[in-house]
């Protein structure tokens, strides 16, 4: 008997401390509740398992971001319906994001208990309303982004006071009347087509503007080419110029060198200067120390003898001089007399 009382009394205590324990899930923050005395803690308790005793229970809160919808696709809230400045009915489709401050959750149960979120939701509406109604509908196709600043500037600032902060609010769609937007959208359209046309201007003088610096370019890049080659007849001219001049005083100390060793006279100079001029030539023809002679033009072998000394090996077919004796009548000269002071007969010798 004693024994089944002592497994009641610990089953019983078993119960009392399983009871006693609660947990709070990693995305929320609890408050403990007393249910007897119908009071709730100031201890914001997170993510865990807490032994709070079997008279507490807790009260959750999320942690993480809630969103509220004014739109037609939500169930609860529809979309904002109000006017603008001048008159004109606008119907606005905006969602925001809210976190709650977990140092103040207890003053946001003292304010709302758990429905925390209606009180939200007419906060919102009440400053959203309010601010839509402060612009002009034109304002709300220039300055969309500026309204939805302004909209959130609001909604954050009550939201704090209600222990909560406003992490994002979004302005999904703006309607006013049909007629109205089609005139807008015709406007805008028109701004646009302005606004092409003045960058289709803008680009044609710019690719005019860079087909000038292309022409400017190109000239003086020929400028300077000009330069380039102008300079370098110059500096070629000059040394072709210096060269010959070398040449001439190179043959000048030559020719007074070769005078001053021979003792030539000025008239021997002078056929000496011939006769060199006359070898440097291709395929000269030399007659020396032929008496009464003439030279007369043929083919070799042909018209007589010819005495001749050329200065290069004539090839075959090679038009050769033909020396004739003027004392015997015009006919081959056999042989040649004794030596003469030098008698110069040239013909040049040149392929037939």
């Amino acid at each position: 008997m004693l024994a089944a009382i002592c497994a009641t009394i610990f089953l019983f205590a078993s119960g009392l401390v399983l009871l006693s324990i609660d947990a709070v899930e990693q995305n929320q923050y609890g408050l403990m509740y007393n249910w007897i005395t119908k009071t709730i803690s100031t201890k914001v308790y997170h993510g865990g398992t807490h032994f709070i005793g079997f008279w507490n229970s807790f009260e959750v809160f999320p942690a993480t971001v809630q969103t509220i919808e004014f739109s037609d696709r939500s169930l609860v809230n529809n979309m904002l319906h109000t006017r603008t400045k001048e008159g004109l009915g606008l119907h606005l489709a905006i969602s925001f994001q809210y976190t709650l401050d977990p140092e103040r959750i207890p003053e946001l149960y003292r304010i709302a208990n758990t429905r925390y979120e209606g009180l939200f939701r007419r906060i919102a509406r009440d400053q959203l309303l309010e601010a839509a109604s402060e612009y002009e509908g034109p304002q709300y196709w220039l300055e969309r982004h500026n309204i939805g600043d302004h909209m959130s500037q609001l909604v954050k600032s009550q939201l704090q006071a209600s222990c909560a902060d406003l992490w994002a609010l979004q302005l999904l769609r703006i309607e006013l009347p049909e007629r109205y937007e089609k005139s807008i959208t015709m406007t805008q359209v028109q701004k646009q087509l302005i606004q092409t046309r003045r960058n289709e201007q803008i680009a044609s003088s710019i690719r005019a503007d860079t087909e000038v610096m292309k022409a400017q370019f190109s000239r003086e890049i020929q400028v300077v080419n000009a330069d380039a080659q102008a300079n370098f007849t110059l500096e070629t001219r000059l040394a072709d110029a210096e060269a010959a001049k070398r040449k001439i005083t190179a043959e000048a100390e030559m020719l007074g060198y070769v005078r001053d060793k021979l003792k030539l006279s000025p008239e021997a100079t002078i056929e000496y200067q011939e006769m060199a001029a006359l070898s440097a030539l291709p395929n000269a023809t030399f007659l020396a120390n032929v008496p009464e002679a003439r030279v007369g033009i043929g083919m070799g072998g042909a018209g007589g003898y010819g005495f001749a000394q050329t200065a290069s090996n004539p090839a075959p077919e090679r038009a050769q001089a033909t020396v004739q004796d003027t004392s015997t009548g015009g006919a081959a000269a056999p042989s040649i007399r004794g030596p003469q002071f030098l008698s110069k007969a040239v013909t040049l010798s040149t392929s037939s």
